[in-house]
């Protein structure tokens, strides 16, 4: 069968015309396609299941950037009506806890199962200010990983619903930020630190007789 002939097939314009016929009643029922855009208004699930709730844009009140097109009449930002704001959203990946405080006001990609938003999976943090809508073109550099954020003492479980999970601890020994991952250590679960520090033996002094001292400093000095 040649394709001219696909063209005139009646089956294959019986489902294009189904097709065309599902597309238009999403469109008119208000359900998305593919995914959509929010911003972040809570991270304090009470389950503990690292869910967020967030205004979807459109039912967000404030200014949206436009990003779908390269015109002035696209990417103008512009008003959505109502303010409501979502449910519980399931966030990827899966952890156990709490996603960090600071994530409140940050604006994420949401893939949203089937159109319906019960089913919506949020993703990474987008930026999407008007300097990035506006700019035409790829950047340079590939996809990259930005790992969430904990001020010290707010992360969360070490548990082995978390292993493998990796993190930044801001603010914590000696008030620097630490990369972290959750392992499992002396038969339970931690936290354990990357070190970026050079671990040294510093210089054991000599005494009057020339001979060393049975002294041996430690300490560790940031490689950074």
């Amino acid at each position: 069968m040649s394709f001219g002939s696909l063209h005139n097939n009646p089956l294959i314009l019986g489902l294009a015309k189904t097709f065309d016929a599902n597309d238009s009643n999403a469109m008119y029922a208000g359900l998305p396609k593919g995914s959509v855009r929010g911003t972040v208004t809570s991270v304090d699930d009470p389950n503990g299941e690292g869910r967020i709730k967030v205004k979807f844009d459109a039912m967000n009140g404030e200014d949206i950037p436009q990003a779908d097109g390269t015109g002035e009449e696209y990417t103008a930002s512009r008003v959505a009506d109502g303010s409501d704001e979502s449910g519980w959203i399931k966030v990827s990946p899966a952890f156990k806890g709490k996603q960090p405080p600071g994530l409140v006001g940050k604006r994420v990609n949401i893939v949203v199962t089937g159109g319906q938003y019960q089913y919506a999976v949020a993703g990474d943090v987008i930026c999407d200010d008007d300097e990035i809508v506006n700019k035409v073109g790829i950047p340079d550099n590939s996809s990259m990983t930005r790992l969430p954020c904990y001020p010290a003492g707010s992360e969360p479980p070490a548990s082995a619903e978390n292993v493998g999970c990796c993190i930044v601890i801001t603010g914590g020994f000696d008030g620097m930020d630490w990369l972290s991952v959750c392992l499992k250590r002396s038969g339970g679960y931690k936290w354990v630190n990357m070190m970026d520090r050079l671990h040294i033996h510093d210089s054991q002094e000599v005494d009057g007789a020339g001979d060393k001292e049975n002294q041996v400093n430690d300490d560790t000095h940031a490689t950074t």
